[in-house]
């Protein structure tokens, strides 16, 4: 018999206490084996989803940077280089990387708190412009657009080149609100509910989980330190929850407090973009190209 007020091993239990305990384990062993199963499946297929998402998320920066330099490409060389001409281009470049930044300011934190005075001392924004930008129902992104629509009617002369720069301009306006879409593509919260709840299910149970020990040797159960099955359940817990806080942080890609070596720069996209614009619209048309 078990001694009185004395720990519950092995080496102290009686028969009938000890294989009951025997087969609690058992049961408890083969629950959590079910339970691994349908949480290793809905975690990777969550996992896979959301690290998906994060690669178009990036890819999506390129897409809208792209399309900026489409516009720059078409643009600079149509005009000529007179001061008149690089005003105009000042202008459309301008409104280009405005458009970049209200594609991005909602979604980053660093974007935020950035009003409309930084940008008009900057020079990307003008006190008038301001004010008709603060009177847009949706973002300020919208009239940009608008404006850029104008510009391009106006000053590209050239028929076939009008064309063509109005549909880079149509990519540029869908590829930015495809930042917004993506951002807004989230799991059901139900689903994303039970991914929580099954981890952290499992990961309690996990320490009652199948033993390496047949528990036919009793004498080896009352003799193993069972300390590389703490250490495996340990790491195995750590795995799970680590995974799972990660796909969390992923859910903003653009938040560098939770996770600031995953997180993406938009910055870094936006002055490339904007040193390829320059290029585009200062360098000089070579007096080659004709042939002579």
């Amino acid at each position: 018999e078990a001694r009185a007020g004395g720990p519950l091993t092995a080496q102290v239990m009686d028969e009938d206490m000890y294989w009951s305990l025997a087969l609690f384990t058992k049961e408890a062993g083969a629950l959590v084996t079910s339970l691994q199963t349908a949480v290793s499946l809905l975690l990777s297929f969550y996992a896979l989803n959301r690290i998906s998402w994060f690669w178009a998320m990036m890819r999506q920066g390129w897409v809208v940077q792209g399309r900026c330099h489409d516009l720059g490409m078409l643009i600079g060389p149509s005009l000529g280089r007179s001061e008149q001409d690089l005003r105009a281009m000042f202008v459309v470049y301008r409104y280009i990387m405005l458009c970049f930044f209200f594609s991005y300011q909602p979604f980053t934190p660093c974007f935020q708190f950035v009003g409309f005075d930084p940008l008009i001392k900057c020079g990307l924004m003008l006190e008038a412009e301001a004010k008709e930008l603060v009177k847009a129902h949706t973002s300020p992104r919208t009239v940009i657009e608008g404006w850029l629509s104008t510009w391009i009617q106006m000053h590209v002369k050239d028929p076939p080149t009008r064309q063509q720069t109005l549909q880079a301009l149509r990519e540029l306006r869908s590829g930015a609100a495809g930042v917004g879409d993506l951002m807004d593509e989230r799991a059901p919260v139900s689903f994303e509910s039970l991914i929580y709840i099954s981890v952290y299910a499992f990961c309690l149970l996990l320490p009652f989980g199948p033993s390496n020990i047949d528990y036919e040797n009793r004498r080896a159960i009352m003799g193993a330190w069972h300390v590389a099955s703490v250490l495996g359940d340990g790491v195995l817990v750590a795995f799970y929850l680590s995974l799972l806080h990660l796909l969390y942080h992923l859910q903003a890609p653009f938040d560098s407090i939770g996770a600031p070596q995953d997180s993406l720069n938009p910055i870094a996209i936006l002055l490339t973009t904007e040193k390829k614009l320059r290029d585009y619209f200062t360098s000089e048309i070579s007096p080659h190209i004709g042939g002579a």
